[in-house]
């Protein structure tokens, strides 16, 4: 029986690998391009890799050789197949239809870009226009501008969200929400506990620290505190926070971003030339407005696709998408194909933002933008109460995505936009509301469903590793960890190299002495 189960993976193996590779290089042209045919032969690969899973056959030989007495990397292979086999029975004709109607809509998405003043602008130009007009009616027209793709889609995910439903009652599942987190190792109940904690544990910092905002935007635009709307606070969803504090952090990073990231990760010992060397890095029409990193084929061929600006916020981006990049290329190359991968998706998120809070660290500004140590410990509070401030606001923000998309799946019919606005008050404690299907402008409802409590998942892991990390290797709470190539090592050893050989839990204990908890990102930033 043990040859029997080797030959099956093995078998399956061989073709996943080249349904894998196809479709990832299929999802890099179409998103570098926005062309119509590139996405179209997106979704054909797409399909091509969910018919490959479909097969009840196999499934069920799955599910029969799990019960057969095997090693840990072949036990492992076969949960992660028989997860994968799941997320894809059912009507093949629905999920293809599924499957084209969210390849067009993302399409609609990246290949959008705003009216704004009689110009078509992109997110870039949107957020800098956001970030330096102190005008709130000219502020209003540009968030307004932004939230247009939402109408433009907002059809279109309701018709998507109601067939991955369909398609998921069919399997015996509650709604595509509950279904989604079953064959990506987590439980409801499990996410809702841990985002209740987390509400508890942040919402009084959070009321302090909007009262704080509050003070200075009513200052800045020369309005009272009651007339403060969404357009006031930053960015396009209050999600990052706006800038409130005496340090403006873009004027350290106007040079060259790209280096001072290579640098910084080389003195971790985490090389990252060969995947700059891959990647889309600057804008060009039709390309994909924000930025991921993607593993083309497990091998080795790790890219990032960026719009770099010489700015905090791209510096972030970039350090953050470098994080996801090192995570994949030092994968254990040893390991079977199924297992070369991250454990869990929340895993490489936690990564990336450990990685990506670096920008605003006033060690890193001195180490990599040619400032004295005196300046350095000037602005030193000042940039933790900035990182503070992003942390708390983003932490706020994901209960908003959190509790809406699985209301969405729970119930698509009920009044989403009224349900958007009452999330954006009890959560951002912004008292705005509009008729409007601005929750539709999120892209994550399309292409990452059921993903978004990943992010914060991936926050309190980042202060989980950051605690051992300062308390172990650094010593230093304020520590960006430069030059510090055992960093580097402590990661690899830990996290990057088991690839998905453990499932997620067993490797946070294994790395960090303990269970994930949110207790490490409070005690940081709330």
């Amino acid at each position: 029986m043990k040859s029997e189960v080797k030959s099956f993976i093995n078998e399956k193996t061989k073709k996943l690998e080249v349904l894998y590779k196809n479709l990832q290089l299929a999802y890099w042209e179409a998103a570098l391009k926005g062309e119509k045919e590139l996405y179209e032969e997106y979704g054909r690969k797409e399909l091509a890799l969910k018919k490959f899973f479909n097969n009840k056959d196999d499934f069920e030989k799955v599910k029969k050789l799990q019960k057969e007495e095997a090693d840990e990397l072949t036990a492992r292979q076969l949960k992660l197949l028989h997860d994968a086999y799941l997320s894809y029975q059912g009507d093949f004709s629905l999920m293809t239809e599924i499957t084209n109607k969210a390849t067009e809509v993302e399409r609609k998405f990246n290949t959008w870009r705003a009216e704004f003043e009689g110009k078509k602008l992109s997110d870039n130009e949107l957020k800098e226009i956001l970030n330096k007009e102190t005008d709130s009616k000219r502020l209003q027209k540009v968030w307004e501008s932004n939230k247009t793709k939402g109408k433009l889609v907002a059809k279109d995910i309701l018709e998507i969200v109601r067939l991955r439903n369909t398609l998921a009652r069919s399997l015996g599942f509650r709604d595509y929400y509950e279904f989604s987190l079953k064959v990506n190792e987590q439980k409801e109940e499990e996410i809702e506990k841990i985002f209740l904690e987390l509400d508890k544990l942040t919402k009084e910092p959070f009321i302090k620290l909007k009262e704080e905002m509050d003070t200075v935007l009513a200052k800045k635009y020369k309005i009272k505190k009651e007339a403060l709307a969404p357009w006031h606070y930053g960015d396009f969803y209050f999600q990052e926070g706006p800038s409130i504090y005496e340090v403006d952090l873009d004027k350290y990073y106007q040079k060259d971003i790209l280096k001072k990231a290579e640098e910084y990760y080389k003195s971790l010992g985490l090389e990252v030339r060969t995947i700059l060397d891959k990647s889309s890095l600057y804008e060009q029409p039709g390309k994909y407005q924000h930025a991921f990193c993607i593993n083309i084929d497990r091998k080795g061929d790790i890219r990032t696709m960026q719009n770099l600006k010489n700015n905090e916020r791209w510096m972030e981006t970039l350090l953050h998408e470098l994080g996801h990049g090192v995570y994949s290329k030092y994968i254990d190359s040893s390991l079977p194909f199924i297992l070369r991968d991250y454990t869990h998706t929340f895993t490489t998120e936690a990564i990336a933002m450990l990685f990506g809070r670096k920008a605003r660290n006033s060690e890193f500004v001195k180490n990599y933008c040619n400032i004295t140590q005196e300046e350095a410990e000037k602005i030193k509070e000042t940039v933790k109460k900035i990182l503070r401030l992003r942390q708390l606001v983003f932490s706020r923000w994901v209960q908003v995505m959190f509790h809406f998309e699985r209301a969405l799946y729970k119930n698509p019919e009920q009044d989403l936009n009224k349900l958007w606005y009452e999330l954006v008050k009890k959560y951002q404690m912004l008292n705005f509301q509009r008729n409007e299907p601005d929750w539709a402008s999120k892209i994550h409802l399309i292409s990452n469903p059921v993903y978004y409590h990943n992010y914060m998942l991936g926050e309190m892991l980042a202060s989980q590793l950051h605690c051992q990390i300062t308390k172990h290797i650094t010593h230093n709470p304020n520590s960006d960890y430069s030059g510090k190539e055992e960093v580097g090592k402590y990661l690899i050893d830990k996290i990057f190299k088991p690839g998905a050989r453990y499932k997620w839990d067993k490797l946070i204990t294994m790395a960090t002495g303990e269970p994930l908890t949110a207790k490490y990102f409070v005690e940081e930033f709330a």
